[in-house]
């Protein structure tokens, strides 16, 4: 049970999103997401179709996180538990969200490809990431790219994110 609210200009003007919000809060929905948090920026169509990918996909990475915490905790392990995001960069695990998780598999894979070449002497290289049902291939050449809008599956995603080329 879950609600994305997008109001066309709420990146600039937030309080109707609120006021939405708390009527969705009071009907008794568990997890809300809001565009001016989930993407607060011009451009309604890719601002309201990320915050429904992030409400749909927080709740079940919530229930995983917990899951997890409550695995080590009940194993007497204090740990600080972090998540890759799509963008490459790791984020506490109080504050990832769905449209954090998009490309953070493949993100995590090209991270971990440039320390290796760079361990190895290599600064330029191209990551081939081959998977079960796709191929992520991405470029490195001493910096990250990142592009801030993607397509994915007919989607337009507003979240920053490693360049990634999926090939299905």
């Amino acid at each position: 049970r879950s609600v994305a609210i997008v109001l066309m200009h709420a990146y600039r003007y937030p309080e109707h999103e609120l006021q939405l919000k708390q009527i969705a809060e009071d009907i008794g929905f568990p997890h809300i997401s809001l565009s001016h948090e989930v993407s607060p920026l011009m451009k309604f169509v890719s601002s309201g179709e990320t915050t429904v990918v992030d409400a749909y996909l927080s709740p079940v990475l919530r229930r995983y996180i917990d899951r997890i915490a409550g695995t080590l905790e009940d194993a007497g392990k204090r740990t600080h538990l972090m998540f890759m995001q799509s963008g490459g960069g790791l984020i506490d695990s109080k504050y990832f969200r769905g449209r954090d998780c998009i490309l953070s598999g493949p993100a995590g894979g090209i991270v971990g490809a440039i320390r290796t070449s760079e361990m190895a002497g290599f600064r330029d290289i191209i990551t081939f990431d081959m998977g079960g049902t796709s191929t992520d291939v991405a470029h490195y050449s001493g910096e990250y790219e990142r592009s801030f809008e993607t397509e994915l599956a007919g989607v337009h995603l507003r979240s920053p994110m490693l360049h990634i080329h999926t090939v299905e």
